[in-house]
């Protein structure tokens, strides 16, 4: 459940970032084509690159661990039902049902509004024009066309004004802007508690028509009359879910968008933006550090094999509480070792004086521990140590057996008969022949940066979307955009301090330039430094297996 909503929210901030992009950088571009891809690559991206992560490998010093058992398992202890009573009420399934709930529901309305569809097509006179199955209806619907059909009442229209609605549509068809409308309407079934996604979906819808005018007004000579069909289709507003309409509601910014001088190419730039924040997104999110040992080759010819290690701990006194045994089964629920925690008494004042801990893993080792004091039992620590080849050790320590450096030594001497190096547990002593430390490089100073002084632009505050979708809360939605066309407005009144601010940001990255340069050199510099300090760590372990030798 957990990977479930981690994957979710990295998906719809994916999806945000990808809005954001196209709303504030391209909406108003006529690229309106290189729009449509860059809108479905969003969607796309927002699916499939949270599957994907980046290893980066970690090297690591060995940690030994006091053993009575050996172990290739995880870690899974449960409680017996005469112990401890999990009564916490798990949120997480409740929430996993009721959008799995949800998400039926609205599929379920697009199966719905897909018949409902289908039956607009039955018992239909169908005239074939080319590619094209042209159905002339006497319902009174707006012209839509969904897939090669399309569907329009021609006594509503002069003839002029039948075949701009027909160009129009053919477009829409030609180049399936049906799988644009569909492919959105799952997005919004699969999130749809993210409200901007419902944003996204009228961006792409809009975009759409945008493609379809701008291509239809380049094949009729008179612009005038294909404006006039537009502002007429309103009157017609009974339209089908799930269909590319002739008339998609913001009729004001599709006439703008008919009169627009077309974007300069230059301003292509703009769809680079997107790269940056996916590489942020990837580095802050997509990356799972893994720690491993390097091989070693030591002076007898043998060789230490790298490993990675998962290290699990857990401490218990006498002052342990119910609620904090519950949240330990919580914190190791993934794991596959069986935890029994049996046997449990407490004095007056509620201080454990015995409990049984008994641990059973895959391989059928069985591990059983009674722990007793009419006082009140000393502190327990459980430690579990497995490397990636599914070998480790399983074991219990009272805290209180040895001091520190006791415990390192005396840890040391019962790992002796390990096949891995014990460089955790050996105490190093002052010695002439331990290896010596290579000095990192320093650091290039930044320089002091002389900046005017134009302040940054004060962005207003976006208005909050409102809860719900604009099928349940059409009239907070309707509120909604009007804030949005304010938003955008103060928006448009803010660009030219955004462009200052932005000449004054170009002038620090020159004067930046030359430290950079600097940091490229220490850099080269530092990796180098990596390379000694692995030298380093080997002799280290060199040494510390001479030591052991002696």
């Amino acid at each position: 459940m957990e990977e479930l909503l981690t994957y979710l929210l990295k998906s719809s901030g994916l999806t945000l970032m990808f809005f954001l992009a196209y709303h504030f950088l391209l909406r108003k571009e006529t690229f309106f084509n290189t729009n449509r891809w860059f809108l479905l690559s969003g969607l796309v991206t927002s699916v499939i690159l949270p599957l994907f992560f980046i290893k980066k490998i970690v090297f690591v010093e060995t940690q030994k661990i006091v053993s009575n058992a050996i172990s290739n398992t995880n870690f899974k202890p449960v409680l017996t039902e005469n112990t401890i009573e999990n009564t916490t009420i798990n949120w997480f399934e409740i929430s996993l049902y009721l959008y799995i709930t949800i998400a039926i529901i609205l599929f379920f309305k697009i199966i719905y509004d897909l018949f409902s569809l289908m039956k607009v097509f039955e018992n239909k006179e169908i005239t074939i024009d080319k590619n094209f199955k042209v159905i002339d209806t006497k319902q009174n619907i707006a012209p839509f066309s969904f897939f090669n059909y399309i569907v329009l009442n021609s006594s509503l229209y002069t003839q002029a004004e039948l075949e701009s609605i027909l160009l129009h549509e053919k477009i829409h068809s030609s180049q399936k802007h049906s799988i644009d409308v569909l492919i959105t309407n799952l997005f919004t079934v699969i999130f749809w508690f993210n409200p901007i996604l419902y944003w996204y979906k009228k961006a792409v819808i809009q975009n759409l028509e945008y493609i379809a005018d701008s291509e239809a007004i380049a094949q009729i000579e008179d612009k005038k009359s294909y404006q006039m069909a537009l502002l007429k289709v309103v009157s017609n507003q009974n339209c089908l879910p799930i269909t590319n309409h002739f008339y998609q509601s913001l009729i004001k910014k599709r006439i703008v968008m008919l009169n627009k001088n077309q974007s300069q190419k230059r301003n292509s730039w703009k769809y680079a933006v997107i790269l940056p924040a996916l590489i942020g997104f990837v580095m802050l999110f997509q990356i799972k550090v893994i720690a491993q040992e390097r091989e070693i080759k030591l002076e007898d010819g043998s060789t230490i094999s790298s490993t990675t290690r998962e290290v699990t701990e857990m401490n218990w006194d006498k002052n342990t509480s119910d609620e904090e045994f519950k949240n330990d089964i919580k914190s190791v629920k993934k794991a596959k070792i069986k935890l029994d925690i049996s046997k449990v008494k407490r004095n007056s004042k509620g201080e454990i004086t015995s409990i049984t801990i008994n641990i059973k893993d895959e391989l059928n080792n069985n591990l059983t521990e009674t722990y007793s004091d009419t006082n009140g039992i000393e502190p327990i620590h459980f430690i579990r140590d497995i490397d990636q080849k599914g070998k480790g050790r399983i074991g219990f320590v009272k805290d209180n057996k040895y001091s520190s450096n006791q415990k390192k030594q005396a840890w040391a001497e019962e790992v002796k008969e390990s096949d891995e190096i014990i460089a955790e547990a050996v105490l190093i002593e002052n010695d002439e022949n331990f290896p010596i430390q290579p000095t990192p490089p320093i650091a290039p100073t930044a320089p002091e940066i002389k900046v005017n002084s134009i302040p940054v632009p004060n962005f207003p505050t976006a208005p909050k979307a409102p809860i719900g979708s604009p099928i349940t809360n059409e009239k907070e939605w309707k509120k909604f955009e009007k804030k949005m066309e304010e938003f955008e407005k103060k928006m448009e009144a803010i660009e030219p301090e955004m462009e200052a601010y932005s000449k004054q940001m170009f002038n620090i990255d020159e004067q930046m330039k030359p430290f950079e340069e600097e940091m490229k050199k220490f850099e080269t510099k530092m990796k180098l430094f990596e390379e000694e300090m692995k030298i380093y760590e080997m002799k280290i372990k060199v040494y510390l297996e001479t030591q052991k030798s002696k």
